[in-house]
């Protein structure tokens, strides 16, 4: 993929302002000047053309600057060709994908798409889904297309006859529930979206795009259902919860996001040596003093581990570990407000250390964090858990 210095500067310039803007409500409609733009760039990214889709949706965002879909589907090509990239090209890009995301979340906190892109900068490791074959592939390929275009019969076809040819392959009929979906037919779209999560109860999207089937059909119930399969099949997909949050709002019962922010990093150096990354924020004196104490344990313990990890005496990479990191760091917390120091200040902070005191910090950061690399402990955890992510919101009314 390949994408122009030229185009990329339009796009950063485009979304220099987003980020002055106040938050916004979602809008994931365009008006009459945007859509055609939109829709060209659709069928152009379907095609592969990616710097032309680009400059389109580009010219799109211009056209509507409300609508957050064209902003989020710029971060998405940014995002895709870091992936492809290499080297300082690799890293501008992902930067670029980065910087773009935040604006976007920034004026559009609850904007399912740019969540997605977030999602997969963070952690890009697949949940342990089918893969199509390379010729059910090419029929969903044509599908593709063809419901960028508009063409939802020509869609259906190939995204059935790509079913037949992969029986394994959930998405097939997810996506041919989209296509009923997008006529508004959604009897017939909650049907195929059923047998797609049938074929694979991990498909987390095939469950989000049920339970919007059902709730135009008025099953809230059944809507709500779904959306807990969706979060129990990969936590850390938000649209999933921001939904939730939508239903249980419109029924009283608020769910907060707990907003957490990473500020400190750990990685080794060429040298194998431990570098630690802290915010800038925390330099100098500070009142959130405590909260950089935290992150900066965080980081070291972090360090510790993937040293420990290099030397085969570990594994860093664990829902444990990560708990136990969390678990050193509130005890620091404690060490330093004993002598004085300031309480926590950030608020998701405070949430995590009370989380931590009630015993449920190890759950906490399983789903509200969560990371592929976690999955046999989450299935483990489900396991002895039946029904425990409805406890957990029930009880905390939280979400990522």
């Amino acid at each position: 993929m390949k994408i122009s210095h030229a185009v990329a500067a339009i796009t950063l310039a485009l979304l220099s302002t987003v980020s002055t803007v106040c938050a916004a409500q979602v809008n994931m409609k365009m008006n009459a000047a945007a859509q055609p733009l939109f829709d060209e760039a659709q069928v152009l990214s379907s095609q592969g053309k990616m710097q032309e889709a680009l400059a389109k949706y580009s010219a799109a965002a211009k056209a509507d600057p409300s609508s957050s879909v064209p902003l989020s589907q710029i971060a998405e090509l940014f995002r895709q060709a870091s992936e492809q990239a290499q080297g300082e090209r690799q890293v501008k890009l992902r930067q670029q994908a980065e910087s773009l995301v935040s604006q976007i979340l920034q004026k559009f906190p609850d904007e399912p798409l740019a969540h997605e892109v977030q999602r997969k900068l963070r952690d890009n490791t697949p949940p342990p889904l089918h893969k199509a074959s390379a010729a059910a592939q090419a029929e969903m390929d044509l599908g593709e297309t063809a419901f960028a275009q508009n063409k939802m019969d020509v869609a259906l076809a190939h995204y059935e006859r790509a079913a037949a040819i992969d029986p394994g392959y959930s998405m097939a009929w997810v996506y041919a529930g989209d296509s009923y979906y997008a006529q508004k037919k959604y009897a017939e779209a909650e049907t195929r979206y059923r047998k797609g999560v049938e074929i694979e109860p991990l498909n987390s999207q095939g469950w989000r795009y049920l339970s919007d089937a059902l709730a135009f059909q008025g099953k809230r119930g059944a809507a709500e259902d779904a959306l807990f399969e969706g979060i129990a099949a990969q936590p850390s997909q938000v649209p999933n919860w921001i939904k939730l949050a939508q239903l249980r709002d419109a029924a009283g019962y608020p769910v907060t996001p707990l907003k957490l922010v990473r500020k400190s990093s750990a990685s080794l150096g060429a040298d194998g040596k431990p570098v630690v990354t802290l915010d800038p924020e925390f330099s100098g004196a500070n009142p959130k003093a405590t909260d950089g104490a935290l992150w900066l344990s965080l980081g070291i313990q972090q360090s510790t581990d993937l040293i420990a990890q290099k030397d085969g005496k570990a594994n860093a990479t664990t829902l444990a570990a990560e708990t136990a990191r969390w678990r050193a760091g509130f005890q620091v917390v404690n060490e330093v407000t004993a002598k004085g120091a300031p309480e926590l200040q950030d608020p998701a902070l405070k949430t995590l250390q009370m989380l931590d005191k009630d015993g449920e910090l190890e759950t906490a950061l399983l789903l509200l964090d969560y990371r592929e690399a976690w999955r046999p402990e989450l299935e483990a955890w489900k396991r002895d858990n039946p029904n425990g992510i409805r406890k957990f919101v029930d009880k905390y009314a939280l979400r990522p």
